[in-house]
């Protein structure tokens, strides 16, 4: 069997030599499958995605810490600041005095007119009181039936 793509030889011919080989036979059947081997190396690293959205915000840290003091104004850059600062205190006291003035008269104008009203009333009082007394006469007769009305529940309540 030398060679083992050829199939068989034939038997020995009459003159006793061997035969060619014969033709060849059908392929055979794959073998049971084999161990896997061992894993290859890792791939490399791929590309970063998108950046994603940020989020959601903290509450505030603590204030941090006082800056060092600064220089004070020489009094050449504060004196006419305050000079402004006291003109503007001087206008609003005035304009106060003003307001109080023109209220003071208002009222006194207010207190003349119900002065007027009430000596005009003194004089055609008549006519009035006497549409009053007829509608207090006729509430007064009301009130009058209605507690009546309860002293005597109160009177079979007690009996």
């Amino acid at each position: 069997m030398a060679n083992s793509l050829a199939g068989r030889r034939g038997q020995p011919g009459p003159q006793g030599h061997p035969g060619r080989p014969g033709p060849e036979g059908p392929r055979g059947k794959p073998g049971l499958q084999g161990k896997p081997g061992r894993p290859g190396e890792q791939g490399k690293r791929g590309e970063p995605g998108p950046q994603g959205k940020p989020g959601v915000q903290g509450e505030k840290g603590p204030r941090g810490e006082p800056g060092p003091p600064g220089q004070l104004p020489s009094i050449g850059q504060v004196l006419p600041w305050l000079h402004q600062l006291f003109d503007a205190y001087e206008d609003y006291k005035r304009q106060r005095e003003r307001e109080a003035i023109e209220n003071a008269e208002r009222d006194a104008a207010t207190q003349r007119a119900f002065a007027e009203q009430d000596r005009d009333e003194v004089l055609f009082e008549g006519d009035d009181d006497e549409g009053r007394d007829k509608k207090r006469k006729k509430k007064d007769k009301k009130d009058k039936k209605h507690k009546h009305k309860h002293k005597n529940r109160h009177k079979k309540d007690e009996e």
